[in-house]
This record gives structure tokens, C-alpha cells and sequence, in this order.
């Protein structure tokens, strides 16, 4: 027995043929496009991390500088450290660089900002404080002035700020005097000299003042640093050793007092003495 398929289901199932084809095409291309932007994704993702794509600029400036402080350490050669105090303007605002001239016994030191050039930033200020050393070893005695960004100091060097070689024994048939012969007696011919080694820490501020009879004369006078090993630093605070040469220019006897104090200070009677008798023939 034939079946009729009257004409309003053959285009019923025409209709559905078509939808299913253009769904099918649909769908085909969707997948293609996701596997397509997978593809750039693994391509481009790698190449781009690796770049910078970064070209902020700067708006470079000085730093507002307040305030400087001189530090003198307690160490020789002697160290000199400047403390700085100032405020940034903002809360992108940085120190940038900081650069120390020398013009003779002048110390120009300049301090430099910079902000990025679009940022938005916190409108507070932002105070700072820097710590920059000095570079005086090898420098004369003498006073120095420091200017940071407009704002000066000052500091003085009382001795060479070098260092010179341990002192040597003293020549052959020549006396050495030292702390132990304190308040005993020598003998000298006229004409002759003789080595006073002393014991002096100017870390702290203090020294010898020498004084000589009529009769005696100062040949020469020099401090020595404590020794320190070879490619090591000289210890903090440690004492060195004052060296004078003496002649004797008088016969009779003659005497060396010395007294040992801050420059500044009054003598108070509680400082440590030496004395020594020299009987010239």
C-alpha cells in the first residue's frame, strides 16, 4: 500500500533541512572564531609581556631643603657627615640625585627631584632627611663651608686629616721619653736632642699642652694614628701618639711640663700632668 505525503509536510521537512544547515554553518564558525582568538592570544600574549611599553616622563626640580646638621665622628682620619633636612612637595614627588663638588675649602652639595609628569598625586608634603658623607681624608686643617641647595654650614679641622706611618724607634744613642719616665730626671749635653712620645686620643677633643724652660726648644711636633692592619679601616676612637724632638740649647736645669686637656676647656686641676727634669752639662 503507497503512503501520501500530501505537500504541507514536504515543505515541513524542507524547512527543517534548511534550518538545521544554516544552524550547522552557524555553529562551524563560531567554533572557528574561538580557536582563531586562542591562537592570537598564545601568540601575542608572550611577545607583549616581555615589552615595555612605558614612556612616562619626569618633571625634574631642586629639593626644598630646610635644615643641615655637621657630624664630626669620633675617628681619624676624621669623617664629616651632613644630615639634611627638607619637605617634598607631594606624594609622587622623589629624590632624584645628589651630587657633592669641592671648590677649595667650599663643599657644594646639590640635591635633585623629579615627579612623573602626569601622575595624580597625594597634595601633602612629604618631609625627608639625608645623610651625606664628606669625603676629607687628606684635607689641611683648616675651617670648611658646606652649602646644601642655598642652606650653609660650617666645620673645622683642627690637625691634617691624613694619615702618616707609626713612628720609628729613635735613632741610635738618642733618649726616648715616654709616660713611664714621668717626674724622673735626664741628662743631655749641650746641643743634643731627645724624642717625647706621648699618648693623645684627639677623637675625644683632647691633647698635650707642652711647655719648655728657657734653656729648651721644640724641634718638631707630630701626631700618629693608631696602627691599623693593611685594607682595614682605622679603629673608631683610638688613640694615637704625640711626638715631639727637643733640644737642649742651655746648660743647667731646665724642665718640661705638659698638661693634658681640651683646647676650649680651663684647666681644673683633675687633668693628667707630665713632668720631666732635664739637666743640661
Amino acid at each position: 500500500m503507497k503512503r501520501r505525503i500530501n505537500s504541507s509536510s514536504v515543505k515541513t521537512i524542507r524547512l527543517i533541512a534548511v534550518l538545521f544547515m544554516i544552524f550547522t554553518v552557524a555553529l562551524s564558525g563560531c567554533v572557528e572564531d574561538e580557536q582563531n582568538n586562542t591562537t592570537d592570544n598564545q601568540t601575542e600574549g608572550p611577545a607583549n609581556e616581555g615589552q615595555n611599553t612605558s614612556n612616562e616622563e619626569y618633571i625634574y626640580g631642586m629639593a626644598n631643603v630646610e635644615s643641615i646638621e655637621i657630624l664630626t665622628l669620633e675617628s681619624f682620619p676624621v669623617q664629616i657627615k651632613v644630615i639634611s633636612e627638607g619637605y617634598l612637595p607631594d606624594g609622587c614627588t622623589e629624590i632624584d640625585e645628589i651630587n657633592t663638588e669641592r671648590e677649595g675649602n667650599n663643599f657644594n652639595i646639590t640635591i635633585t627631584t623629579k615627579r612623573p609628569k602626569d601622575a595624580m598625586c597625594t597634595q601633602a608634603i612629604e618631609n625627608f632627611t639625608t645623610t651625606i658623607p664628606l669625603d676629607v681624608q687628606g684635607l689641611s686643617a683648616g675651617n670648611y663651608t658646606v652649602n646644601v641647595n642655598g642652606v650653609t654650614g660650617s666645620f673645622e679641622l683642627a690637625v691634617d686629616n691624613t694619615l702618616d706611618e707609626l713612628p720609628g724607634p729613635a735613632p741610635s744613642g738618642q733618649q726616648e721619653i715616654t709616660e713611664s719616665d714621668n717626674g724622673t730626671t735626664i741628662s743631655l749635653k749641650k746641643g743634643e736632642t731627645f724624642y717625647l712620645k706621648l699618648k693623645e686620643n684627639q677623637t675625644t677633643g683632647y691633647s698635650w699642652e707642652l711647655n719648655l724652660s728657657q734653656g729648651l726648644s721644640q724641634i718638631s711636633d707630630k701626631y700618629y694614628p693608631p696602627e691599623s692592619k693593611e685594607g682595614e679601616e682605622p679603629l673608631v676612637g683610638a688613640g694615637g701618639v704625640r711626638q715631639w724632638e727637643i733640644k737642649a740649647d742651655s746648660e743647667g736645669n731646665q724642665q718640661i711640663t705638659a698638661v693634658y686637656k681640651r683646647y676650649w676647656e680651663n684647666e681644673t686641676g683633675t687633668e693628667d700632668k707630665f713632668t720631666l727634669n732635664v739637666k743640661v752639662v
